[in-house]
């Protein structure tokens, strides 16, 4: 753990610290606020890069110089993490190099070390620092393709991609609707008719033979053919059976049971006036012994909406007890103080409504520190336990 500024180095993510040209890349934690950042050090000094907006991109926030050591400094969420997800990788990769070469800029130092997971989505950090040599557009592409199979197996819709494809094509492919194959459904000549007869058997062969040479074979009767069965009922027209009280079955049409249920009962009337009644009575009893006073309690003893959001949280790290979780500043409506505990992690927790929430991370031994969290998502909270 080497002390860099007002940093402490935990990491060494990429980079060949005997090189003079080249940008290492560390994983660092702020000695006050105890803040996971990115570190990269550069071989000379340069001014922090303009970058596009583009949320796929993790902007500098500042630079800065210990000795002869030269650094820039990219804040982190305390639970990002580097990314592991091909797919998600490719396309927060793709985005933010297809933003990056539409303003004309490149990248020249894409590698597994620049791709970090913020919020269930992937982001790329670097653009824009001195990494040496010639970069194009072109060269961050299969810098990115390499980097993607060091995570795992490469998207299936970016394999057998052109030389010349562009980020943005890639981008294009990856987002692009699988391809469904059609329904095929029979021609009405080829459905089976429900109600159609086999067909009566060929006379055998044996019947010919019987027939001896020179012999006429005596013509077939002209009998009639038994009638075609058909039936009474439409194939569009559903028929239930059900069961009488005395056992016996019975048959339900559609028609019948819509007569059938159609009919009110005799003492439904009687019903519904009785229950009016009491009703009249019970406002004019509750307006004479003064309704309003019960109206405004009954309104303050209301039960609390039931929470709604519950969050799945995460912890990397070794920590002595379960980590603390608090509220900084929550949305409205949650009925939620500064201050006021909210869980533990690793676990779910459930908060009252939904929205953007600030919560306080404090573990024993760690500096605490501040997240920021979105209800409802089903994408799982890691919080990093930095050394």
């Amino acid at each position: 753990m080497k002390p860099i500024g007002p940093y402490v180095a935990a990491r060494d993510l990429g980079g060949d610290p005997t090189a003079p040209a080249s940008v290492r890349t560390l994983r660092a934690t702020d000695r006050l606020t105890g803040m996971p950042v990115l570190l990269h050090v550069l071989p000379h000094a340069a001014p922090l890069p303009e970058l596009p907006d583009s949320p796929a991109l993790l902007r500098p926030a500042e630079g800065g110089v210990d000795g002869e050591t030269v650094y820039v400094v990219t804040e982190l969420p305390p639970h990002a993490h580097p990314a592991r997800d091909p797919l998600l990788a490719a396309r927060g990769g793709l985005e933010a190099l297809a933003a990056l070469h539409a303003a004309g800029l490149t990248h020249g130092g894409v590698s597994a070390a620049q791709l970090w997971s913020v919020d269930g989505q992937v982001a790329l950090a670097g653009a824009g620092l001195p990494w040496g040599g010639d970069p194009t557009p072109a060269g961050d592409v299969r810098a990115l393709l390499a980097a993607l199979e060091t995570l795992g197996e490469l998207p299936a819709s970016l394999r057998g991609a052109g030389e010349d494809a562009t980020a943005a094509d890639l981008l294009a492919r990856l987002n692009a609707p699988a391809e469904v194959p059609p329904l095929r459904v029979p021609p009405p000549a080829e459905a089976a008719e429900p109600d159609a007869p086999p067909p009566p058997p060929a006379p055998p062969a044996e019947a010919a033979k019987e027939v001896g040479e020179g012999t006429a074979a005596p013509a077939p009767a002209n009998t009639p053919l038994p009638p075609r069965p058909t039936s009474r009922r439409r194939l569009s027209e559903d028929v239930r059976i059900t069961w009488n009280p005395d056992g016996t079955r019975r048959v339900v049409k559609p028609g019948q049971e819509a007569r059938r249920g159609s009919r009110r009962p005799a003492w439904l009337w009687p019903l519904l006036a009785l229950l009016v009644l009491l009703a009249l009575a019970a406002a004019l009893w509750a307006w004479r012994s003064g309704g309003g006073g019960d109206a405004t309690t009954a309104t303050r003893t209301a039960a609390p909406a039931p929470a709604c959001c519950p969050l799945t949280f995460a912890v990397q790290g070794e920590a002595p007890g379960p980590v603390r979780l608090s509220v900084v500043r929550a949305p409205a409506g949650a009925g939620l103080k500064a201050g006021a505990e909210v869980g533990t992690a690793p676990g779910e927790v459930t908060l009252p409504a939904p929205g953007e929430y600030v919560l306080r991370v404090a573990a024993d031994g760690y500096a605490p520190a501040e997240v920021t969290v979105t209800a409802p998502s089903a994408v799982p909270v890691t919080i990093d336990l930095a050394p």
